[in-house]
């Protein structure tokens, strides 16, 4: 109803007025976008945290001079984000338009099963850095609001951005 007396009052003053054009002016539907976006990047932050922990957990195992089972129990059970364990779990990450979903066995099953603990713990670092590298591809290309670019929008290569820290 505020924004017909407004649109009156300006066409009263100015003449006729192009509605289409004050698309600009529905603030619940952006605010609607942002939270979208900022529960989107919230998720994918604590994707990222889990699967980087999950990696810091593969690589010690990796290094640790005896495969007994006491020392791969306790860095499994060490093995957990915000109260999750992070082996024999399904990590399902929401990148918007898909769903990466991500399963490391848990190195002690593999330990009594004499599976190649090794060669499974290196495969597993190999998807969790794939799936790192497909999550950095998709919050790149992340926009809250498609805007054309104007003369006086700056400007940002986004692959140089991720050139740079495939680098380092």
């Amino acid at each position: 109803m505020l924004k017909q007396d407004i649109l009156q009052t300006l066409q009263k003053h100015l003449g006729a007025i192009d509605t289409q054009s004050l698309d600009m002016l529905d603030t619940q539907h952006k605010a609607h976008k942002i939270e979208k976006f900022n529960h989107e990047i919230k998720g994918i932050n604590e994707s990222i945290g889990a699967l980087q922990t999950l990696q810091i957990a593969c690589q010690k195992i990796l290094k640790l001079e005896s495969l007994s089972v006491d020392g791969v129990q306790e860095l499994v059970q060490k093995a957990q984000f915000m109260g999750k364990a992070l082996f024999n779990s399904t990590l399902s990450i929401n990148l918007g338009e898909s769903v990466l979903e991500l399963n490391a066995p848990s190195p002690l099953d593999l330990l009594s099963t004499g599976a190649d603990l090794k060669a499974i713990l290196q495969e597993s670092l190999a998807q969790i850095k794939q799936a790192l590298n497909t999550i950095q591809e998709s919050v790149s290309q992340k926009q809250v609001f498609k805007k054309p670019p104007t003369l006086n929008t700056p400007s940002f290569n986004k692959d140089a951005l991720l050139d740079l820290m495939k680098s380092s």
